[in-house]
């Protein structure tokens, strides 16, 4: 039997986020490595006016899926979860999903849903996801790296 993929996909966007619910972020990039200990494949789409508008795809081999399996692991030390209030609070325009076959092992979405109306309490879901500036600065070069990986298969 063979081992499930690793699936990463991370999501690149100007920075805002759009009205959550009603009009999306502008995506700007996105890059999806899936990938066994053996190999795997890379795809990388740039976006104009939220359409894909270039693909590169490759693929990943030895030293770059050791590094992506590395990140994977890194990632989950951080806390993760999907925001309705449209806050990012990693601070790097960035959706990140991670799936080991079918089953989640980490995500991020800062704006997913629609934000809270005045009766909402937007402020108890965000001291859900505890994030301080080490967590940022984590996020941050974490999410480089991975699109690094991905760029040196493309």
């Amino acid at each position: 039997m063979s081992e499930e993929p690793l699936h990463v996909t991370l999501v690149k966007y100007d920075s805002g986020l759009g009205v959550p619910g009603i009009m999306p972020p502008e995506v700007n990039s996105s890059i999806e490595i899936r990938a066994t200990p053996t190999g795997g494949k890379v795809v990388k789409q740039s976006f104009k006016n939220n359409r894909p508008h270039s693909t590169e795809e490759g693929q990943i081999t030895g030293d770059n899926i050791l590094t992506v399996h590395g990140l994977v692991d890194e990632l989950k030390t951080l806390p993760s979860g999907a925001l309705s209030s449209g806050t990012d609070v990693f601070g790097a325009n960035t959706v990140v999903l991670v799936r080991k076959g079918k089953d989640v092992v980490w995500a991020y979405n800062p704006s997913t849903g629609c934000t809270g109306g005045p009766d909402s309490d937007q402020a108890s879901e965000q001291s859900m996801l505890q994030v301080n500036d080490d967590h940022k600065a984590k996020f941050a070069d974490i999410v480089s790296r991975i699109y690094k990986a991905g760029d040196a298969s493309v």
